[in-house]
């Protein structure tokens, strides 16, 4: 059956399960031969490659593949806007007006090539528009994450030397003022307010001849944007991509996906476009004549899959955990608990029988059931259609993947760094491995080093961080290796394992290295938990600071007696301890005695974005929820 394919039922619906659909997750890759798919090769290599690149390819920058669309098909549509209960289309001619019509105001204005633009806005069409705009007279856009804080806002102005700041709502603007630190820049412009008609109206007297010679000097080598590094430590470092950065690891997407993804697609964005997965995703899309839809909001996202049906997405790991354990709590909810975790058991040895070459009658005779009792729910979360997705910035966890792709769903693992545009592996068409971040992507080397920190070069690595020439020098070793800061491995068939990060590693008292991602990873697939923190750096064990999902906890507290109880109320409640504790013990069985976890607590709320627990990627900042709960984990070994 082909894995991009459709395959109508006899009653003639097209289900999830039925048609073999592809997501790449990670930061991207997988891939597998028949029979090799449940376990790594034991032979581990130094080094490996990605397929040859021609020195042409990632030339065109984002500006000129927008134009060509324009030109080509300007009455297809490129972009969709939720309007009421609806999402309207915008053609790639009305697009392209808007983007033109912004850049002639940013001439007005007094932008010039080489200035630095400041961008704060949710994931919207005005967003994309703007960063087009920015880049197509030469100048660099430099995104701020809408949620980040006054501090936050004031380095990068600062650092950047930003001549002007967009900004989504008067709130941020106010919130910009108060940083302190956009005296130096000459305008603030808010986008709900208006402003971006009249910026358009400032520019209305530019001449086409003058945008078109900027669009056209636009080189390669010239900088896009600078994008700053959501650092846990120290102030953020602004890493310098260009367009050749950009443009070069789009094509490398490409060139891995062979031609999966075109025009008949639809992608819906809803991460921020602020980070490099998403915005190498909407480039990504644009020059391969996708229709891109912008999600409200996150707590929109259920309805808008089912509006939109799209099927393409850019996701975390936690979008899908949060799928399963979802469908996993109302299943336990309705009583159907046990048939909920047959049906999971049962998508997941039909995956690994597939792929080791042959599936068992009973286990099809299952599966069949599950997907009209199980399977199609799941598919409809995702509005239906979903095909394709990319899912960046950590693990999903092996045992999920197989999960997904027995559901339907395949899911391919991926790895990258915003230094490296991002993406230096990506699963291929023809191969997928659970527990691997896939193979180097076209004109990447990775190799292990002596302590196996993963070190890369390829086209798509930065450069520079910005008027950062120390950390610059310390992000590369002498022979011009980038320090990707990761260890890993790197198997037989040229599969990236990733370990975990260099800097988060645990040592025990005793000695014993851990790495926490793999046991979080585990633990997180529960129902009821949100986030996980292992903890043990030079102690005496291994422990953990586990956060519960709100939602869950109310329908799980209504079937066991504490219906109108909160997390907080009960952190130290004898039941809801003992769930955790089976999340944990499963977790422990994939790892050694020293490196399981002997403890943990339970903390009173979820780790939140507006504490600085989490970024705005839902990436866990490990600091600084050590150092919020340091009592917590202190108490952990004093018991």
């Amino acid at each position: 059956m082909s894995r991009t394919g459709t395959l109508v039922p006899p009653e003639g619906r097209s289900t999830l399960a039925d048609n073999h659909k592809t997501v790449i997750n990670g930061t991207i890759d997988g891939g597998v031969r028949p029979t090799e798919c449940s376990e790594r090769d034991e032979i581990m290599k130094k080094d490996a490659s990605g397929p040859q690149l021609e020195a042409h390819q990632g030339n065109r920058s984002a500006v000129a593949a927008v134009a060509q669309r324009a030109a080509e098909s300007p009455d297809t549509a490129l972009a969709a806007v939720r309007q009421g209960n609806h999402f309207i289309d915008r053609s790639c001619a009305t697009v392209w007006a808007r983007v033109r019509g912004l850049a002639k105001g940013l001439i007005a204005s007094g932008v010039a090539p080489g200035d630095r633009v400041a961008l704060m806005a949710s994931t919207r069409l005005e967003w994309l528009e703007i960063d087009l705009a920015i880049n197509a007279v030469g100048a660099v856009t430099v995104p701020i994450y809408d949620t980040s804080s006054a501090s936050q806002i004031s380095w990068i102005m600062e650092d950047s030397g930003s001549v002007l700041l967009i900004v989504e709502t008067d709130v941020l603007e106010v919130e910009a003022k108060a940083s302190g630190e956009v005296d130096e820049c000459r305008e603030i412009l808010v986008i709900d307010r208006g402003d971006l008609d009249d910026l358009a109206h400032r520019g209305s007297q530019v001449a086409d001849e003058r945008l078109d010679a900027l669009v056209d000097s636009i080189r390669p080598e010239s900088i896009a944007t600078i994008i700053y590094t959501s650092g846990t430590t120290g102030r953020p470092k602004g890493c310098v991509l260009t367009h050749r950065n950009l443009a070069v690891n789009v094509y490398q997407v490409g060139d891995a996906l062979a031609g999966a993804i075109g025009p008949a697609d639809t992608a819906l964005l809803f991460l921020p476009l602020a980070h490099v997965l998403t915005k190498t995703t909407a480039l990504f899309c644009l020059g391969a004549g996708v229709r891109i839809a912008f999600a409200t909001s996150l707590a929109k996202l259920p309805e808008e899959f089912a509006l939109v049906n799209p099927s393409l997405i850019s996701a975390v790991p936690r979008i899908f955990e949060k799928v399963y354990a979802k469908a996993q709590q109302k299943a336990l909810a309705d009583g159907k608990g046990r048939i909920f975790d047959r049906a999971a058991q049962t998508a997941i040895h039909w995956s690994q029988q597939r792929e080791a070459g042959s599936i068992r009658l009973t286990t099809k005779a299952e599966h069949w059931i599950f997907d009209r009792l199980v399977y199609r729910k799941i598919a409809a979360a995702f509005g239906g259609e979903l095909r394709m997705a990319f899912s960046g910035g950590g693990p999903l966890g092996e045992r999920l993947t197989w999960f997904f792709d027995g559901v339907g769903l395949r899911i391919y693992e991926g790895y990258g760094l915003t230094e490296t545009s991002p993406i230096l592996t990506i699963s291929r068409t023809d191969g997928w491995r659970p527990g691997s971040v896939g193979r180097a992507v076209a004109g990447t080397r990775i190799r292990v080093a002596e302590d196996g920190e993963l070190l890369v070069k390829g086209p798509q690595v930065f450069g520079e961080y910005w008027k950062n020439a120390a950390a610059t020098d310390e992000a590369f070793d002498s022979d011009g290796w980038f320090l990707t800061g990761d260890v890993g491995e790197v198997d037989a068939a040229d599969f990236v394992h990733i370990t975990g990060r260099k800097k988060e590693l645990i040592v025990t008292a005793a000695g014993k290295n851990v790495a926490p991602a793999p046991l979080e990873d585990r633990i997180r697939s529960d129902a009821l938990v949100s986030q996980v923190v292992v903890v043990g750096d030079r102690r005496p064990f291994i422990a953990a600071l586990v956060s519960i999902d709100e939602d869950a906890f109310v329908d799980w507290s209504a079937g066991h007696g504490l219906a109108g109880a909160t997390v907080a109320e009960s952190t130290e409640n004898q039941l809801l301890r003992a769930e955790v504790q089976g999340a944990i013990d499963e977790a422990n069985r994939s790892v050694s005695t020293a490196e399981s976890i002997r403890a943990f607590a339970i903390t009173p709320r979820d780790f939140a974005l507006d504490r600085d627990e989490i970024t705005p990627t839902l990436k866990i900042r490990r600091m600084v929820v050590e150092d919020h709960y340091r009592d917590l984990i202190e108490s952990i070994y004093a018991g």
